[in-house]
């Protein structure tokens, strides 16, 4: 019996030292953001629109967020600063006066896009589909948003309603051509008549930066090879991690991400930004509904991927 009394105690020691450290860990990342949130507002790259919406967000970051790195926090909210960028950006492309009623992020994580998207949006009905349970709590509790758990069977999933805007950021950038398309032809059965899907993938700067090994992402070389022979044989390369299957990186060309999308269901890509978001990954825009004004091929000037932190930190 006192044994296992020690024990216990032992036990109980250990939580509440693991409590502790869990306190002072959220504190030094509370710490973080909030600096990096004033080093952002402080920036001449920003304009006061976006100085304006980056003060609304909530910093609120989940300590199983991994999307954070320590010592990285301007990069994350940059990340987000970025999307919120090319999401206005798109929306311009299609002179889209009605409100966004309805908005879905897909996948949503934890909220690095989410929390600049329900600022921009504060009385859209936001959606948030994700895999982890755990993740949409947080985002239901932080953003107030509706919480659907995603399935990776793309084919027989399926939402209660459609959408005015649909945005996803990075997932295609990790899937093959197949899930690719499926992901496409949910996205359009998801779709509102005049909404825009808004998503991205990794392109030709992604391909050039695998090629001079400035960025492996991390794939082992053979896997790095497979990506690119297929890149440019096909239009459509992509590759495992490793000791993982169905889950990678991936790389397409422009014109086989647009035969692709226009093989799923009648829309068009109204919106184009090579590398545009943070100087990376390339943004498409697909509608069912074209303007009749041709869309601009050239970004805005305030549209920019570039983070004015990579110089100081252009090794993560």
């Amino acid at each position: 019996m006192q044994e296992t009394g020690v024990a216990s105690r032992i036990i109980s020691l250990r939580k509440a030292c693991g409590h502790v450290k869990n306190i002072s860990a959220d504190v030094k990342r509370a710490t973080e953001f909030y600096r990096a949130k004033q080093t952002l507002l402080g920036s001449k790259a920003l304009s006061d629109g976006e100085k304006q919406l980056l003060a609304r967000i909530s910093l609120a970051v989940h300590r199983e967020d991994s999307m954070h790195v320590s010592g990285y926090a301007g990069e994350y909210l940059f990340a987000g600063l970025s999307a919120s960028r090319c999401i206005q950006a798109a929306l311009n492309s299609i002179s889209k006066e009605r409100a966004v009623g309805s908005l879905l992020d897909f996948p949503c994580g934890y909220g690095r896009v989410l929390r600049f998207l329900r600022a921009m949006f504060p009385k859209s009905d936001i959606t948030g589909c994700e895999l982890q349970k755990t993740a949409l709590d947080f985002c239901q509790r932080t953003f107030g948003i509706v919480p659907l758990l995603s399935s990776i069977d793309l084919k027989s999933l399926s939402l209660p309603r459609k959408f005015d805007l649909i945005w996803c950021g990075s997932l295609l950038t990790h899937i093959d051509e197949n899930a690719t398309t499926d992901l496409l032809r949910f996205f359009h059965r998801h779709l509102l008549v005049e909404g825009i899907c808004i998503f991205t993938t990794h392109g030709q700067r992604a391909v050039e930066m695998i090629k001079d090994k400035r960025k492996t992402f991390p794939l082992v070389d053979k896997n790095q090879q497979k990506l690119l022979r297929d890149f440019q044989e096909e239009g459509y390369g992509y590759a495992d991690y490793l000791n993982q299957t169905g889950y990678g990186i991936s790389a397409v060309t422009r014109s086989r991400m647009v035969e692709l999308a226009r093989g799923v269901g009648t829309w068009e890509e109204v919106f184009f930004l090579d590398h545009g978001w943070h100087g990376l990954q390339d943004v498409y825009g697909f509608a069912m509904r074209v303007p009749e004004k041709k869309f601009s091929k050239e970004p805005p000037k305030e549209i920019c991927g570039h983070s004015f932190l990579a110089e100081e930190k252009n090794d993560h």
